[in-house]
């Protein structure tokens, strides 16, 4: 068959990452723009069956939802499948309806948003079949089935309506065990020279070297997504991947996409030090978690060509940590020295920070913007608190209300708690973002590097603007 995945267009207020948060995706920098590396999994393991796949990213083209639309008609498939995110839901969903209305063909959704909102997703009537959970091998069934000419039944981690009307969940699909099964991602069905990072000239692109986390944060999407068990590729295979995108596709920047990389410090090491001996000179990145970091592993890391790393930090309050947080960072004065060694080696930081708890006082959250003074990270990030749905923290607040999808941006609050209200968290985000970066001595750093200052800027007059 004839298989176009898509990945439609932001919303007109903001960019949409849609792989971030778990499969959730966020509202992200305008001058962030990476790769839709899901789809490019999906891509391979459908290549690999023996159909013609093309991977339509309505971003990297700049469309519009009419020009998307045009384009992906254009193709004549006889299946799509659209990546979802939480905020972009809806416009999502009508562009699905469009397609499947105009083409008559079967119509896929896949997402962390629509696999935990099944039932809902089919009310508009937009499409045929939810993919709940990791998508390579449900698409590559559901193909199969599509092109047989059978139906659905029976397939394992999908949901579909019969002719009835009746919504069917089909069971879990088992997490894949061995990733080294999966093929490369189908890069050359991407124009990988449009993907950028702010900060960095020339392209980026993505890398998904393992899968789960351990830590079980009660707000995080990716271990509902991916699992809480950590599951790895071999060095052997990842490195694979970064000969293939440097010698033949010319990426000389990666961002690693795992949840926490250095889990398995062994591997790390094995990754690291490959990549020296091949000769891959690729400055990369990634996020982790300060516990799983030491100086002797930060060295042989910048070695091989880290630049940056994104930590969790979350909150610096102790009573929110072990109830939110996983108990990831407890350690103020090791988490110092984590910040210390990666600057000594010229390794960028920037720390994660999250508002907005449920138990959180303004206080509490003054001790998250003291705790990241003292840690003093190249960048920082501050999120409101979002309670994505199947998450610990959705269960802990939803209570029968309805969230509005729309809302979560990662940056706008879809409510207050007891002690602050959704306007009250939304100004302690703006403020704790003026009193980290306007500091003297912090200020006179920022600017020092214009260009990054001005994208910082241009960063947070987008961060709280509301869906039309």
């Amino acid at each position: 068959m004839r298989i176009v995945l898509v990945n439609p267009p932001s919303p007109p207020e903001y960019r949409v990452s849609r792989g971030l948060m778990g499969g959730f995706g966020m509202a992200v920098n305008p001058g962030l723009l990476y790769p839709p590396i899901e789809l490019a999994h999906v891509a391979s393991v459908l290549e690999e069956e023996g159909h013609e796949v093309s991977i339509h990213d309505a971003d990297a083209k700049d469309l519009d939802q009419d020009g998307s639309w045009r384009e992906i008609c254009a193709e004549r498939p006889d299946f799509v499948c659209l990546d979802s995110s939480s905020t972009s839901l809806e416009q999502d969903l009508q562009l699905a309806g469009r397609i499947r209305s105009e083409l008559g063909i079967p119509v896929g959704i896949l997402g962390s948003q629509v696999t935990y909102t099944p039932d809902e997703i089919f009310q508009a009537e937009s499409v045929d079949v939810v993919v709940r959970g990791e998508p390579e091998f449900t698409v590559r069934e559901v193909a199969r089935r599509i092109s047989s000419g059978e139906g659905f039944k029976g397939v394992t981690g999908i949901s579909w309506r019969q002719a009835s009307g009746e919504v069917v969940h089909e069971p879990e699909r088992d997490k894949i065990k061995d990733l080294d099964e999966l093929p490369i991602p189908a890069r050359h069905l991407l124009d990988n020279q449009t993907y950028r990072f702010p900060g960095i000239n020339g392209a980026i692109t993505t890398v998904k070297s393992s899968r789960g986390c351990p830590l079980n944060c009660s707000f995080c999407g990716y271990t509902l997504a991916q699992g809480l068990r950590f599951r790895f590729r071999s060095p052997e295979h990842v490195l694979g991947e970064l000969e293939d995108l440097y010698h033949k596709h010319g990426v000389r920047h990666v961002v690693f996409r795992d949840p926490i990389f250095s889990t398995r410090r062994d591997r790390v090491l094995d990754i690291c030090n490959g990549m020296i001996e091949r000769g891959l000179q690729i400055e990369w990145q990634c996020e982790t978690a300060v516990k799983v970091l030491d100086r002797e592993l930060l060295k042989v890391m910048a070695e091989s060509g880290c630049r940056h790393i994104s930590l969790g930090v979350e909150s610096g309050n102790e009573e929110i940590q072990r109830k939110h947080c996983g108990a990831k960072l407890l350690d103020h004065d090791q988490a110092k020295e984590v910040f210390v060694a990666c600057r000594d080696f010229g390794i960028e930081t920037r720390a994660f920070c999250m508002l907005g708890f449920p138990e959180e006082t303004e206080q509490m959250a003054e001790e998250t913007l003291r705790l990241v003074e003292y840690l003093d990270p190249d960048q920082v990030q501050f999120c409101a608190v979002t309670a994505y749905p199947g998450t610990p923290l959705y269960e802990m607040l939803s209570d029968g209300r309805d969230f509005d999808y729309a809302v979560m941006t990662g940056y706008r609050a879809l409510e207050g708690n007891e002690h602050m209200s959704a306007t009250q968290i939304e100004a302690k985000i703006k403020q704790a973002y003026r009193s980290f970066y306007l500091r003297p001595r912090r200020l006179a750093r920022e600017l020092s590097h214009p260009r990054r200052l001005f994208g910082k800027f241009s960063r947070y007059l987008t961060l709280f603007k509301q869906r039309a």
